[in-house]
């Protein structure tokens, strides 16, 4: 039994846990889940993470209730294409719920559909998940797929995401080191529910902050002046009422790096904007391929590749750290981080 701490880390080291037990083959132990947290122990969206790990690997799970303070996962050894779906049951994240099950949907191939938030405060939204991660994954050999059939916001919800990928059991390492010139920056504005000035201000204000140039050298100012900037615009209907942005940059070898934020009630669509354009100048002067949210993202897929994985990321954050540990503790990879930011991410997987 492989015994893990869940008192560090937040949702993330339960959803990551049980993943890595399921993909590994090992039995775990979680206690102290979200201990320092205002509401402690399994929420319901960490719960709709982990029992979408267990649908979809033919797993167990006991004291899987909400409020739960301890829980514990056996492996199971499903087989063959996944078709599952999943409710939340409220706005809570799809994408969190995706993190923890896709590379499970991957090695076996199929769909799962998660109904619940697309975009939501402290998760990636979905276009981030569309537009970054799954490029950065590309080069791996991993082909899998994001749909969007609606945008779900908080607090009402209702969004759904289709989740698709050939089986693909194994795939190689990741090297991704080199930030070259910029060629683009890319994004959507979007709202469901609200008038059609929101993004468009949004878009605006992304555009004023982006062209500033704000903590950039004269030089990388001009190529960001004179680069590919479209901000397109999506108008929706949904269950929910919401508005946010998600931009990415593009170098001259089409590797890409992303910042996003979201609307909420009494913040003004001019401070979204700029809120999106300032992080994504901040991530463009650190001049690193990997943003602040695809290096904690990337380790798992890094730790369960065939080969080593090496990657530079401008800004290492609480979640990266605390990600490396957990998979080192369950022995599935040797993980260095090599400076505070910029670093250098060296991953070597072990068999299981």
């Amino acid at each position: 039994m492989w015994h893990v701490d869940g008192g560090v880390g937040g949702g993330q080291i339960v959803r990551t846990a049980v993943a890595v037990a399921a993909l590994r083959g090992i039995p775990v132990s979680v206690s102290n889940i979200r201990r320092d947290r205002g509401n402690p122990g399994l929420q319901r969206q960490h719960l709709a993470s982990i029992l979408a790990v267990e649908m979809i690997s033919g797993g167990r799970l006991t004291g899987a209730i909400r409020g739960s303070a301890a829980c514990t996962f056996t492996p199971g050894a499903a087989t063959g294409p996944v078709r599952e779906r999943i409710d939340i049951g409220t706005a809570g994240s799809t994408l969190l719920v995706l993190q923890a099950v896709l590379p499970i949907l991957v090695r076996r191939g199929g769909t799962f559909l998660a109904t619940g938030g697309t975009d939501n405060p402290m998760a990636p939204p979905v276009d981030w998940a569309r537009e970054i991660l799954l490029p950065a994954l590309a080069p791996m050999g991993i082909s899998a797929g994001i749909e969007l059939v609606r945008r779900g916001f908080c607090p009402a919800g209702g969004g759904e995401i289709l989740a698709s990928s050939p089986a693909t059991p194994a795939w190689s390492g990741l090297t991704r080191t080199r930030w070259g010139p910029l060629a683009a920056v890319r994004g959507i504005a979007y709202a469901n529910n609200l008038p059609s000035h929101v993004p468009e201000r949004i878009r605006h204000a992304a555009l004023k902050e982006l062209r500033s140039g704000k903590g950039l050298s004269a030089d990388e100012k001009g190529r960001l002046r004179e680069s590919e900037i479209d901000v397109r615009i999506e108008r929706g209907e949904g269950p929910s009422a919401g508005a946010g942005i998600v931009l990415w940059a593009e170098d001259d070898a089409g590797v890409r790096i992303g910042a996003s934020a979201l609307g909420e009630l009494k913040k003004p669509s001019e401070e979204v904007g700029r809120e999106a354009g300032s992080w994504m100048l901040a991530e463009l002067a650190a001049g690193a391929p990997v943003d602040r949210h695809l290096a904690d993202q990337l380790l798992l897929w890094c730790a369960l590749a065939s080969g080593p994985s090496e990657f530079r990321t401008g800004v290492v954050t609480e979640h990266l750290r605390s990600c490396a540990h957990l998979l080192e503790d369950a022995e599935a990879a040797a993980i260095a981080i090599d400076g505070d930011g910029p670093a250098i991410v060296r991953v070597v997987p072990r068999p299981a």
